[in-house]
């Protein structure tokens, strides 16, 4: 469906083609994962079907491994996991940030996270940054110090030069310093930067003045760049469907990280969102993984990168486990696991029903199980980049509501200008009942002569759909093992109009509830 319905509401949008707003960062939509189960994505009985997944997003995409574990780790990882890492680098050219131990409970890679906590801090984090560079070698862009500080079960603080514990952000922020320059030391002006902070737990909760703490002590030593964590600042466990998707949730969210924007930009450095998802605590089932994380996903990935963060880093904890139980509701891709038995392939709770013991057999292979939220990252993909498997290559340009006309939908447009001259405009319905035409005025006929629809379409369940939705009439759905998306592309053709009464051409969407539309005008060069 290509043509306006009469019946439905129509809304009018100006797009300024001309105008430039920020850039888009080469990779900006990436990933996050705990320590715990990484290994799981280099199993290289199955690494080329997680391989199919993640080189969607990125020739080269940004992986960060910490949180939780980071902080909570005993250990600098075993050989098995670095292997297992350096199979993954080797089949998708990922690069890495992980996160050392501050509180000595974690440690990270790909946007490596060091742990932070404990006295045995800097030495974790310097075997982690040993093992990394011999097994990644110049993979890692970034270490991460320390995870979410204010959520260590002691509360914020730090240890004195006594050894002693102090609470309070004082006393953080002079840890925090003494463990970085050892870490990264900066003797020498051409030393490098390398590392990353302070990963607050959520950008909505914290002072501005806390980062300050931590920019102004690192910026000239050993600070790459500055990291939060940002989740909607709403109850997890109360939140409806249409509260999460508000427009005022997310512009409180906008506002806080604003803040944070401004402060970094004055030192030149910038904000990653090294952790981020629909909801704390890995989601609500029944709503992060049904379509409405995915237009939540979607729509996120739009606001954050118009406000200037690096990257965003969309956070599947762990995965999964073998057992079925722990894989959580935001992620984009769940680690499900077969075991072989009988030359055919059971999960574990299969096997419990045929009362066969999983632990004889052999270790289960874990295989990627594509959830709804990860067609918001393939539809932020093809506006972003034009394709997949493509570095982003746009600019924002700016966008109006002229008239809402009698569309009360929950309606958002995005509008890019790539470097080839296309116009790419997202228009995003994350109502889950009102329809809506959607009237274009582009100030530049030359975009008004050939165009093309995408559509990201719901299943059955509406909004509420877990399985069935299809982006580009392609779909995950049979998708076995193979990590691989099904059938053939279908993207549409559309005729332009004219409004000579404005003096601009354009074109009429129609946009169903619970869906979300993707419209490429080529700019004609005669």
């Amino acid at each position: 469906m290509v043509q306006p319905v009469a019946a439905w509401p129509t809304a009018t949008v100006s797009v300024s083609s001309g105008s430039s707003a920020r850039r888009v960062p080469e990779t900006f939509l990436s990933t996050s994962h705990e320590y715990n189960r990484i290994h799981d994505y280099g199993d290289e009985r199955n690494v080329a079907s997680w391989a199919e997944v993640f080189k969607m997003l990125s020739p080269s995409p940004i992986i960060r491994v910490g949180g939780a574990s980071q902080d909570k780790m005993t250990q600098v990882p075993d050989d098995a996991t670095w292997k297992a890492l350096k199979l993954l680098q080797q089949k998708t050219n990922a690069r890495f940030i992980l996160g050392l131990p501050l509180f000595i409970l974690g440690l990270p890679l790909f946007i490596l996270g060091l742990p932070l906590w404990p006295k045995n801090a800097t030495a974790m984090g310097k075997q982690i940054i040993a093992a990394s560079k011999k097994y990644l070698g110049n993979s890692v862009i970034v270490y991460e110090l320390g995870n979410e500080p204010e959520f260590w079960p002691t509360g914020l603080g730090g240890y004195d030069a006594k050894g002693k514990w102090k609470p309070g952000i004082d006393a953080y922020a002079k840890w925090f310093d003494v463990v970085a320059r050892q870490v990264n030391p900066c003797n020498h002006r051409e030393d490098p930067k390398f590392l990353s902070g302070p990963g607050w737990g959520n950008v909505n909760t914290q002072p501005t003045s806390w980062l300050a703490r931590v920019l102004y002590t690192g910026k000239d030593c050993y600070l790459a760049e500055t990291n939060i964590h940002y989740y909607p600042y709403i109850d997890n466990t109360t939140v409806t469907p249409k509260q999460l998707l508000s427009q005022s949730l997310q512009d409180f969210g906008l506002s806080k990280y604003g803040e944070y924007q401004r402060l970094v930009e004055k030192e030149k450095l910038g904000v990653r969102i090294s952790e981020t998802n629909s909801l704390y605590g890995g989601g609500k089932v029944n709503m992060s993984d049904t379509l409405i994380g995915g237009l939540w996903v979607a729509d996120a990935l739009f606001a954050f990168a118009r406000a200037g963060a690096k990257g965003f880093h969309l956070h599947w904890g762990i995965g999964g486990h073998p057992t079925g139980d722990l894989g959580q509701p935001n992620t984009g891709v769940q680690t499900n696991f077969y075991y072989k038995y009988k030359n055919a392939t059971y999960e574990f709770k299969q096997l419990q029903a045929l009362r066969v013991d999983a632990s004889k057999l052999e270790k289960p292979v874990p295989w990627p199980s594509v959830h709804a939220p990860w067609y918001g990252y393939l539809f932020w993909t093809i506006a972003a980049a034009g394709k997949y498997n493509s570095k982003s290559d746009a600019t924002f340009v700016n966008t109006k509501v002229e008239d809402k006309g009698k569309c009360g939908a929950n309606m958002k447009v995005w509008a890019l200008r790539a470097d080839n001259g296309d116009l790419r405009i997202a228009l995003i319905n994350k109502d889950d009942a009102i329809n809506c035409n959607m009237k274009l005025w582009i100030d530049d006929k030359r975009f008004c002569r050939t165009a093309s629809i995408s559509k990201l379409l719901p299943g059955q369940a509406g909004i509420k759909s877990k399985g069935n939705i299809t982006w580009q009439g392609q779909t995950y759905e049979n998708a076995g093992f193979t990590g691989k998306i099904q059938g053939s592309t279908v993207v549409m053709q559309i005729e332009s109009k004219q409004y000579p009464k404005v003096g601009k051409c354009g074109f009429e969407v129609p946009v169903p509830a619970s869906s979300a539309a993707l419209l490429v005008a080529k700019k004609a060069t005669k």
